[in-house]
């Protein structure tokens, strides 16, 4: 969404110190679609002090699920601050709300950083089912080039995009979840006819 709002996104791989596998190679996959990327960890200071000079004098937002150390990464940026944080959850391995209402906070350097609460579903703008494939930058440079103009790119015949995910060129989860936020686009359509 960040291309199309023109906004600057940072992706944050946070807790390199215990999630390495978890993402493994994701970083390098999201910055040859052309995002830039940032690996850190609260706990060792791995990446905090690019962090910091990336921010400075900067208005910018940590979003993203619950349990990722947004608030942590807050706290390692600006000692002292105290920002509440949790632990995983051992049930369901997923992060515990602990930032309960966005709050701006001032940083040192110079800028302002607003931490939000985590979430685990992202509102779309009010966009039609032909405009979604404009929030995948990977997916710009086959437009076009399916066969039929009206393409969404899920079954039709010729689909220059599914083609692209078979081959390798797209990465599948980013796929899938361009196949998700259609799903969901579609479904708020049809709720207001």
């Amino acid at each position: 969404m960040s291309g199309v709002e023109d906004i600057e996104a940072v992706i944050v791989w946070n807790k390199a110190d215990i999630s390495k596998q978890e993402y493994a190679g994701l970083p390098e996959l999201y910055r040859q679609i052309g995002y830039r990327n940032l690996i850190t960890s609260a706990h060792t200071g791995q990446g905090i002090d690019e962090l910091k000079a990336l921010l400075a004098g900067r208005l910018s937002t940590f979003a993203g699920p619950s349990g990722v150390g947004k608030s942590s990464l807050l706290n390692a940026i600006q000692p002292g601050l105290n920002l509440r944080t949790g632990e995983v959850s051992s049930k369901g391995g997923r992060g515990r709300h602990t930032t309960r209402q966005a709050e701006l906070i001032r940083l040192p350097d110079g800028g302002w950083v607003a931490d939000t609460p985590g979430f685990s579903r992202l509102d779309l703008p009010a966009i039609t089912r032909e405009e979604v494939a404009a929030y995948f930058p990977e997916m710009e440079p086959l437009r076009g080039r399916c066969r039929y103009a009206s393409c969404l790119h899920r079954k039709e015949p010729g689909c220059a995009v599914v083609a692209a995910v078979e081959a390798g060129l797209i990465i599948k989860h980013r796929y899938e979840h361009y196949l998700t936020f259609l799903a969901e686009v579609i479904a708020g359509e049809r709720s207001f006819s």
